[in-house]
């Protein structure tokens, strides 16, 4: 029965169909029977298991490798190496299942939103139950402040609205009805209907449940959280793909050495020895590590600008975001009601700064039944002022505060004598007082029925004069006005009649012929102050911006406009444009324009859906429930602090204090994350290179192993280690805000120019490397000797190679030496490594070396000179040479986005 459109058929035809009455409701007996179809509660998803996510974290390649090298070491009886490279195997393990992050929370949020009781009518008789167990069919009892337990076909409401925000991204308080709905009435509009988790804000109502637990509108969202699978960030694609391409190389070098060594008469242990050696060799051990490093210091960079990254690769991946859709209400603006214009027959203006406007505020404050809380003064410097009622008596209430018209010293001037609570049926409210001596009926209602009402008017130079047809087109045009630019109006009259309270409801449409207009009061929800200057941002680092919203069309291309996101030209498409499009038509649609409203949570997560096949990276912003599976969807969910938690624990950052400028933050420094991570990359897997090409030269001319697997692995994790971790710390240059994200530099962390200088750093060290040790065998007649000497030279050339690769840009000597200090730190710490392992007993029986003569220290010295030189000239014939053309030399002086 749950997929019928209910809000569009009458009351009565649902209660016939669930076979109830709105006066007795469900006998006992039935509801047991419908309980046995299941309770209404949302069922959990089944979380991984540690176990899952530990044998999981042994499928990637880089701990395969080290799996079979382990097991290789034990089996040929090389004990301290196999624990070496088994530590080695468990940090990889350890580092995995940490960046998989904690467990995904969205679904548990959601399940918060559940009403935790229902009053429902059963067997004639009103009763409390847990919301678990109401079941299709029932009668449901609204009333304000409570929260509905399910989806309510509405029955009867008196003076009944709805906070659906949340779950539809509408702004204000839905006013509900029983009249059918259109079918094909989006969600907004089906006013016939209340939906689970939503919450009542004023009046009273009866429903009966058309929908329980997974086949609500909340059920929905959660369907789609429980059966998505995060999109892979452009930062792990690369590397899974890096990964892959290093294992099939290994394999194929190790069965090509493997052949060769058998071929020349080797042992089957000296055999494993050599092929351990290449693969630890190629592998780079350090890079789970270094990319976990990398990615927790532009966490806590982003967390002091006000920005929480629940999910490691997320502060990566916002570098490279193409695309950033995002809702309105609450993102692009602060979601509150708020006074933002007075129109009277003196003018039009923004403030009540005028004779007429302030009449007319006092009036509208007078005719509120709102209040301000009390111990909340204006006096008290720093204390928020509250004010409570329906938002637009808030908005009237705070905006009488900020001219001087304090609610309650103004009650005391004029006190109330009878009050008329607004009513949707009447559509006018307002408050009886005793003002300047005489009573004064202050009303507030609905424009076109105070239009059609009005008998005077308060003129344009204050006083009171007839009502004019000419007023009449006056209040008319700024009633339109206000429409197009998604703005709320309210009418303000009063009627001066000598009433001791206020007549009957028969009677009260009749004082509106005594009607005097004061005014009209336009209300808006409020731009947040940064969201212009964040958008712009965006834009100049190349990502559009997109609108998705559940407001309506002429709403949402308003606010567009006024935050830049859309031209006065522009078009605003809604979900119903959408329904019939083929993905292909969709994706031009997104291309083509940036405002799409009435949109649904299912369009939203087709939206990013679409986006990403096609080969964006998307960035999801959103607050509302309705924002979650979308969230999720995106490459990168951003949530509002004040927002749900639901869509709090479906996003990946979440803006503690609702600045919309964080995003633009944290794109900066996703970029100095990604240009730091090409500068790990490069150093750790030119190392890599140079290692596999030294073994399999060495084997080729039927040499000893010039390195051990040992001294590969001290040399790549021990000594590199801190060298990786420094290069996190290299600040951003201007030319990275300069680049498209589609330029190859950004949407790719393994760029074409940056494998080539890999390669070719790699060759060029390899080549130097070979030499010397050709060299050293015609020399050097102790194994364990030469052996030191290559594992120093080796260790000095990569030390020399990380300090070039501070900037691919730049030479070396143009850069500030000081402009990274944790470099110098590493490098004095790594090199104490390096001493430590020629000269400390316990280390060289560790990693297999001998005491080095002084000759041999200046091997090594001129090994790491000679590299230096090397990677230079490498630099500049694949970047520099490059960034002088296109003019995006960085000149040494980093942007101010230091966190």
């Amino acid at each position: 029965m749950n997929t019928r459109p209910w809000h569009a058929h009458t009351a009565q035809e649902v209660l016939d169909a669930f076979k109830t009455t709105e006066e007795k409701g469900l006998s006992q007996r039935e509801v047991t029977r419908r309980l046995s179809d299941g309770k209404n509660k949302l069922k959990p998803p089944e979380p991984d298991s540690f176990l899952k996510r530990f044998f999981r974290q042994l499928q990637s390649p880089i701990a395969i490798v080290l799996l079979c090298a382990a097991a290789a070491t034990l089996f040929i009886g090389h004990y301290s190496d196999a624990i070496i490279i088994t530590l080695a195997l468990l940090v990889n393990v350890a580092i995995g299942i940490f960046q998989e992050g904690k467990a995904d929370g969205a679904f548990a949020a959601l399940s918060k939103e559940e009403a935790p009781r229902a009053i429902v009518v059963r067997e004639g008789t009103r009763q409390e139950i847990p919301a678990e167990d109401v079941v299709p069919g029932d009668i449901v009892i609204l009333s304000t402040g409570s929260r509905v337990p399910a989806d309510l076909r509405l029955i009867t409401t008196h003076g009944l609205t709805v906070n659906e925000a949340s779950l539809s991204g509408e702004w204000m308080p839905q006013e509900k009805k029983t009249e059918p709905s259109a079918e094909d009435a989006p969600l907004v509009e089906r006013y016939s209907m209340a939906y689970a988790g939503t919450l009542v804000v004023s009046g009273t109502g009866v429903g009966i449940v058309v929908a329980t637990a997974i086949d609500t509108e909340l059920g929905k969202i959660a369907q789609e959280l429980s059966k998505h699978t995060r999109t892979s960030t452009p930062l792990q694609k690369d590397i899974q793909n890096l990964a892959k391409l290093l294992l099939a190389l290994v394999a194929c070098v190790i069965v090509i050495i493997a052949v060769l060594a058998l071929l020349r008469g080797m042992t089957i242990g000296e055999t494993l020895l050599i092929s351990i050696s290449v693969a630890v060799a190629a592998i780079p051990e350090g890079l789970p590590a270094a990319v976990t490093v990398v990615l927790a210091l532009g966490m806590e960079r982003i967390l002091k600008k006000g920005g929480l990254v629940r999910n490691l690769h997320a502060a990566e991946t916002l570098g490279a975001t193409s695309i950033i859709l995002t809702d309105k209400t609450g993102t692009l603006t602060e979601g509150r009601m708020k006074v933002v214009g007075f129109a009277t027959l003196s003018g039009t203006t923004e403030d009540a700064d005028g004779t007429n406007a302030r009449a007319m505020l006092k009036a509208a404050v007078l005719a509120s039944d709102g209040y301000i809380e009390e111990g909340t003064t204006p006096a008290v410097e720093g204390e928020k002022i509250v004010a409570r009622g329906r938002p637009i008596e808030q908005a009237i209430l705070l905006a009488g505060l900020e001219a001087g018209f304090a609610e309650r010293p103004l009650r005391a001037a004029s006190p109330r004598i009878d009050e008329l609570s607004f009513s949707s049926m009447r559509r006018f409210g307002g408050m009886l007082v005793h003002d300047e001596g005489k009573n004064v009926a202050y009303l507030t209602g609905a424009p076109e029925l105070f239009l059609a009402s009005a008998v005077r008017a308060m003129g344009a130079r204050g006083g009171v004069a007839p009502f004019t047809p000419a007023d009449h087109t006056f209040f008319e045009h700024a009633l339109k006005r206000a429409a197009t630019e998604g703005k709320r109006v309210i009418a303000v009259g009063k009627v001066n009649a000598d009433l001791k309270k206020f007549p009957p409801e028969a009677e009260l449409e009749g004082m509106l012929h005594k009607l005097e207009l004061l005014g009209f009061m336009i209300f808006s929800d409020v731009i947040r102050t940064d969201a212009r200057a964040s958008v712009h941002d965006m834009q100049q680092a190349g990502a559009r911006v997109i609108m998705l919203t559940g407001d309506n069309p002429e709403t949402a291309l308003w606010f567009a406009r006024e935050v830049g996101i859309a031209g006065h030209t522009a078009r605003a498409f809604t979900g119903a444009d959408l329904e019939d499009t083929t993905d292909e038509e969709l994706l031009r649609l997104l291309r083509a324009h940036n405002v799409f409203a009435r949109v649904t949570p299912s369009e939203k997560l087709r939206i990013a859906r679409v986006l990403t096949a096609s080969g964006e990276v998307v960035a999801m912003t959103g607050d509302g429930v309705n924002d979650a599976p979308a969230l999720e969807a995106a490459a990168i969910g951003v949530a509002l602090g004040s927002g749900t938690d639901v869509a709090k624990e479906a996003s990946d950052l979440v803006l503690l204090n609702d600045s919309f400028s964080v995003v633009t933050y944290a794109i900066a420094e996703g970029r100095r994350l990604r240009d730091n991570m090409k500068k790990m990359l490069a150093y750790m897997l030119s190392t890599n290179f140079s290692e596999m090409f030294l073994i399999t030269a060495s084997l080729a001319a039927g040499l000893p192993l010039p390195l051990l697997a040992t001294q590969i692995l001290w040399t790549n994790l021990i000594q590199g280690g801190p060298m990786n971790v420094a290069l996190a710390f290299e600040p951003l240059y201007p030319s990275a805000m300069k680049r498209s994200p589609k330029h190859p530099d950004v949407a790719h962390v393994l760029s074409p120019d940056l494998l080539r200088l890999m390669v070719s750093v790699g060759l060029l060290t390899g080549l130097m490397l070979v030499t010397l040790y050709f060299f050293l065998v015609a020399t050097v007649s102790s194994l364990p000797e030469l052996r030191t000497i290559m594992f120093g030279a080796l260790s000095a050339s990569v030390l020399a190679g990380a300090l070039s690769l501070k900037s691919f840009g730049t030479p070396i000597w143009r850069l500030p030496l000081f402009s990274n200090i944790w470099l110098i730190v590493a490098l004095g710490f790594s090199v104490t490594l390096l001493l430590a392992a020629l000269y400390v007993p316990l280390l060289q029986s560790l990693v297999h070396t001998v005491t080095p003569s002084g000759f041999d220290l200046a091997i090594i010295a001129c090994a790491g000179i000679i590299n230096l030189v090397l990677v230079e000239s490498v630099k500049y014939v694949f970047f520099i040479r490059k960034a002088a053309r296109e003019e995006r030399i960085d000149t040494g002086t980093p942007l101010p986005v230091q966190g």
